[in-house]
């Protein structure tokens, strides 16, 4: 098997790596073409017959027979003047020259391109030589450039700052350069070329090479984005025609937080999406937009990257993106149709440019992070004082190892240290810092012919607690060539390698429940153990918590190592300027190898006799298959674009798992190793797709798309695997009507609206959702009360063909406002959400022999309605720049129907957490997944008080419990005194963003923060439930007594006869937070002095310094208010004692060459 492996991975490799490469070998003689000798241009032969036809529909026909391009500007030439014009296989300088006369337009040939202008604006020189040549009118003929010359000068911005950076380029060629420090160039062109000035934030400059050898550029800022290129799906768009929600960030902002994955990058930067970080190093974030979609699956988005839909986001670098869209509204996203219900996220990586020039770039950081948090938790001699209260109070003995004896003697043989002189501080022996670093190198260029970008990557994070970490390693090439005016051909790979030692503790008894519980005179260590840890011994120590370091490294030692690789390649033919179709293939290979080993031991309170290694491989491989025309021309005021994708999609998953048993340590394979079990899954599924869609505008003012998309998936059954999913939507520029063009304040306005229908991804049930699979093997039968038969075989569930995907119909309104040159900009989206046929467990009835067994059905719906708005200020001009940015989300949950009008769906209950009561309900009327339990009125003060109050809990409660509320009056609290208590959806969540430059300095502050969310914190019930003795935090130290009444923590009394510790009001806590989420500064060095020190070496040299989570304002009393779910979709919320986000600081270095 292993050998097919590698088989398999260099096959893999090859097929989508090698072939580009021989490409890119193979077409290096065609990188740099020869230019086209400008006479054999207009030597060229046309014929054409024009009865007073416009003059642009002449230059196209001449464009097609003479195969040139002719570049012009339609405000200064008169394209819609109709003429009358006969040629029969004439020279195409002679149709010009007798086109042109008239007209009094000079043209030149630069390459294959015919450059036109009024006379007034061509250069001097040109008419003189043309007059020279005995065109003696100026006008028409042939006018070939000058000699080379030098052109320098100096870029400045509005105020006469100079510009650093600027790229300076001679259109149609490779040619180019950049300014120096103090805006200055200097250029080789020849008379008649344009020079294009270009940098990012400004407007492009174009400059048309006369006699003069000296050229000072003002560069104006540019502040609107609306001409902005995004990625749609399937295509781009011009950001002022889009009519969907669409938001977009880009590579600057993704990589100032030194975060793993993508998802991470995105907190706080988008309003509508919510990322909710969620583990260790490399775990993936929860990332929701536009609130949650489904009730029994996860409602991740849909991830898109380069046009293949993908997933282990953990495996890519983000500086090797260039840009993120992310499609919120079923308009934009329905293009994607089944899978995009809960929103798209589309990644578009770095290309080379084509400026004739190789780039190279180094981005590194080093950091350390540690924890910003501690809680307070029992000292030895707060927990001997604890103890006589908890067990005290129940007339319980102290245990054996605190009598005085014992609790004297060394803590272990040979040791002088005594139990009573330790004071383990189990924080601190789980908490540490935590290294960080990352390397990025790139290597890109390119020129009109092809381009090229590759790049190699390192990441490394050490987690701030015991034996996490996440570690990775990247490599990407891409590229593509322009082999003729019809064909394109380019490829896209990935190759990445990721080892993660992730916490698999199972349930919800997490290492931080046990920091809490562990015994505070107890060591973490002992060397007289095997394994050389130190437990606590129950019958000894009256408490049996597990060491949580012991839990980290030797018995939870889980390591996940990815190997992924993807890759595509596409073949493009342009049939002409407004026809292409794209071929494209795609792979996508995982393959993971998970290994856990928990080993032999014994610590004086557990203990095992053998090790267990228990490992499991994935290996999965998806094919995409890509075949799309599309068609785009403007005529005249109209503009149309149509596309229409056929698609394939197919996945193979081969899973593989055993486990056994050693009897040592060091043998980490189960080469003779006993109880041995193995099992393998195969498991397929395909989904085919036909995809159309339309967009129109009308001179850029009424914009119009429409879409279809039609899925195909195989894991329904028959009859129900087909779907179509329709969106549609328009908008109205108003900015570009006559009545507000007058109104100099508003540079943009513009309303759209939009609705359309997408479904959940149905591979989320498995690849045979709705059949009931045979138990083979599996059962057997007696006979005459004799089990003498063979194993039978059974089936346990009821299958569902009429299963079907859980569909969202959404509106969306939409409003985008431009003040004063775009410096004040504002985006406002409001939605409306409903996902019907949720698929929910319906149960079945004990009668149909099933136990009871629920059976999936389509029966459910939920609806969210928010808002999303996004304000922006630019201050742009003089040596001081700065950005303000801020966005917020509002979103509002309501489950419409489950499967009855009284059904409930209860979750998160746990012996540990609240007395096996379930933490959350949700039911029709209410926001999913809604805390739930009872209301705390306050502390008995008396027993008279108690007696005159509803009972409790009979013959138990006594002054100092907790007084629940009698919710429905009958004098008795029972179950049906729970009630909705609280919700972890939050009321708004929100980010500030703040960005300036200073000359060479930069600096950003970015603050992230929730308001309104409920968190239950079940791990305050460890710390200060008070039902069993262990270790505690200090807040037990005030439970009520007699004489200490002034207090909000009820009496301590082991057992816990009131049931003090259940689901109540008491463990519900505020969970907004304001966050610093990151702080930058940064230091360009000054362009002049590198060119001095390195001799032209280093092009550009920054460094930085940035901080992570500096400051957090919350009222939260756990270690961080950020929670994710630990094990459940309806558990969000809940604080188990969850990974806290850790602060972080770095120094940094991005240098170019």
């Amino acid at each position: 098997m292993k050998k097919g492996l590698v088989n398999q991975l260099i096959y893999g490799f090859m097929r989508v790596a090698l072939l580009p490469v021989i490409l890119i070998l193979s077409l290096a003689t065609v990188l740099y073409a020869e230019p086209t000798n400008g006479q054999g241009v207009l030597n060229r032969r046309v014929t054409l017959s024009c009865e007073q036809k416009e003059i642009k529909n002449i230059l196209s026909d001449l464009s097609k027979q003479a195969e040139i391009k002719f570049v012009y500007s339609a405000q200064k030439i008169p394209a819609r003047k109709k003429v009358t014009l006969t040629a029969r296989d004439e020279k195409l300088g002679d149709v010009l020259h007798e086109l042109f006369s008239p007209l009094n337009i000079f043209y030149y040939v630069s390459g294959t391109q015919i450059v036109l202008m009024r006379m007034a604006d061509a250069p001097t020189t040109a008419i003189q030589y043309r007059q020279e040549q005995g065109n003696g009118n100026g006008s028409g003929g042939y006018y070939e450039e000058d000699p080379a010359k030098t052109v320098s000068g100096k870029v400045t911005n509005a105020l006469g700052d100079p510009l650093a950076g600027v790229s300076v380029t001679v259109r149609g060629t490779n040619r180019g350069t950049s300014t120096a420090a103090d805006g200055s160039f200097s250029i080789s062109v020849e008379v008649g070329e344009i020079i294009d000035f270009s940098m990012v934030g400004y407007k492009v400059f174009s400059y048309t090479v006369g006699e003069s050898n000296t050229v000072n550029v003002q560069l104006e800022a540019e502040i609107s984005n609306l001409n902005e290129i995004v990625v749609v799906g399937y295509g781009t768009q011009k950001r002022s025609t889009l009519t969907g929600a669409i938001a977009s960030v880009n590579s600057k902002t993704l990589n100032e937080l030194p975060v793993a994955s993508v998802e991470q990058a995105l907190q706080g930067r988008i309003a509508g999406l919510t990322v909710t970080n969620n583990g260790g190093p490399g775990t993936m974030a929860i990332v929701r937009i536009r609130g949650i979609s489904s009730i029994s699956f996860a409602s991740d988005p849909l991830y898109v990257i380069d046009g293949f839909p993908t997933g282990n986001l953990g495996n890519f670098d983000n500086r090797d993106i260039e840009q993120v869209e992310v499609l919120k509204d079923a308009s934009a996203a329905a293009i994607y149709g089944s899978r995009a219900t809960n929103g798209v996220v589309m990644i578009t990586t770095k290309k080379g440019r084509r400026d004739g020039k190789i780039h190279v770039n180094l981005d590194s950081y080093v950091g350390v992070q540690s924890p910003w948090r501690k809680i307070d938790l029992l000292n030895t001699e707060q927990y001997l004082q604890y103890e006589r209260m908890l067990n005290g109070n129940a007339g319980i003995a102290p245990p054996p190892r605190l009598e005085p004896a014992n609790f004297n003697q060394p803590i272990y043989d040979g040791a002088t240290q005594t139990f009573a002189q330790t004071n383990t501080d189990w924080q601190d022996a789980y908490f540490k810092n935590g290294f960080m670093t990352q390397h990025n190198i790139s290597v890109s260029g390119g020129n009109d012919k092809s381009r090229f970008y590759t790049s190699a990557g390192y990441f490394d994070q050490d987690a701030i607690v015991t034996a996490l970490y996440y570690k990775r390693g990247n490599f990407r090439l891409n590229s593509d060539h322009n082999i003729s005016k019809v064909f394109t051909i380019g490829q896209n790979l990935l190759l990445s390698y990721s080892d993660q030692y992730y916490d698999n503790t199972g349930g919800n008894r997490t290492r931080l429940v046990n920091v809490i519980r562990s015994l505070p005179y107890l060591p973490v260590y002992d060397p007289t153990t095997l394994g050389g840890f130190r437990g606590a011994e129950n019958s000894f120590d009256g408490a049996d918590p597990t060491n949580p370091i012991e839990d980290a490294t030797l018995l939870g030692e889980a390591k996940r190592k990815t190997m992924k690789l993807l890759g595509t390649a596409f073949v493009q033919v342009n049939f002409t300027p407004w026809l292409n179709f794209r071929s494209t293939f795609g792979v996508d290979y995982v393959n993971t190898l998970d290994e856990q080993f928990s080993g032999i031991f014994n610590d004086k309170g557990r203990n095992a006799s053998v090790s267990t290694i228990n490992n499991q491989r994935t290996n999965s491989t998806t094919l995409l298959y890509t075949q799309q025309l599309t068609f785009d021309k403007t005529f005249g005021d109209h503009h149309l674009n149509v596309t229409g994708v056929f698609e394939s999609q197919s996945n193979r998953t081969l899973n593989e798992q055993m486990r056994g048993n050693q009897s040592s340590n060091a043998i980490r394979t189960l080469f003779g190793a006993t109880n041995v079990q193995a099992i393998s899954t195969l498991g397929e599924n395909l989904i085919v797709s036909y995809i159309g869609r339309v967009t129109y505008d009308f001179a850029g003012k009424y914009l119009l798309n429409a879409a279809l998309r039609r899925d195909g998936l195989s894991v329904w059954a028959p009859g129900n695997k087909f779907r179509n999913f329709p969106s549609i939507s328009a908008g109205w520029r108003l900015d570009q009507e006559e009545f507000l063009q007058r109104v100099p304040a508003i540079s943009e306005l513009k309303i759209t609206a939009g609705y359309g229908s997408t479904g959940l991804n149905g591979l989320v049930l498995g690849n045979y959702p709705w059949q009931a699979p045979i138990q083979a093997n599996n059962a057997t039968y007696p006979f005459n009360n004799v089990i003498d038969v063979g194993n039978g075989s059974y089936y346990n569930q009821i299958p569902n063909p009429n299963m079907i995907w859980e569909t969202t119909d959404q509106l969306n309104i939409g409003l985008s406002l431009g003040l004063w040159n775009n410096k004040l900009t504002f985006v406002a989206d409001f939605y409306n959400r409903k996902t019907n046929d949720l698929l929910l467990s319906v149960p079945t009835p004990g009668s149909f022999g099933y136990n009871g067994a629920g059976v999936l059905a389509n029966v459910g719906s939920m609806k969210n309605t928010g808002l999303d708005v996004q304000i922006g200020y630019n201050k742009t001009g003089g040596e001081f720049t700065w950005n303000l940015t801020g966005n917020l989300s509002i979103v509002r949950n309501k489950v419409l129907k489950l499967n009855t009008e009284n059904a409930s769906i209860e979750a998160g209950a746990d012996q540990d957490f609240g007395g096996n009561i379930a933490i959350t309900r949700t039911v029709a009327g209410q926001p999913i997944q809604s805390f739930y339990g009872y209301v705390v009125e306050g502390i008995f003060q008396s027993d008279d008080e108690v007696a005159n109050s509803p009972v409790q809990v009979a013959g138990q409660t006594a002054a100092g419990d907790l007084k629940f509320k009698d919710l429905d009056g009958d004098g008795f609290i029972t179950d049906a005194d729970r009630t909705f208590i609280g919700n972890y959806l939050p009321d708004f969540s929100y980010a500030l963003n703040y960005s300036a430059r200073y000359k060479n300095w930069d600096f950003s502050l970015f603050f992230q923060g929730v308001q309104g969310n409920d968190i239950f914190n079940a791990a305050r019930i460890i710390s200060e439930g008070m039902a069993r003795l262990f270790g505690a935090g200090t807040r037990v130290l005030d439970a009520w007594r007699s004489d200490k009444k002034d207090t909000d923590m009820p009496r301590a009394i082991s057992g816990d006869p009131n049931q003090n510790l259940r689901v109540s009001t008491r463990w519900i806590e505020d969970g907004s937070y304001l966050r610093l989420k990151n702080i930058m500064l940064g230091y360009n060095i000054p362009a002049n002095t590198l060119r001095s020190l390195t001799g032209g070496a280093i092009s550009s040299f920054r460094l930085y310094v940035s901080s992570q989570n500096l400051f957090t304002i919350t009222n939260y009393k756990g270690w961080d208010p950020e929670i994710g779910s630990k094990n459940n979709q309806l558990t969000n919320g809940i604080d188990y004692g969850q990974y806290p986000n850790p602060r972080a600081f770095q120094f940094g270095v991005q240098v170019g060459f």
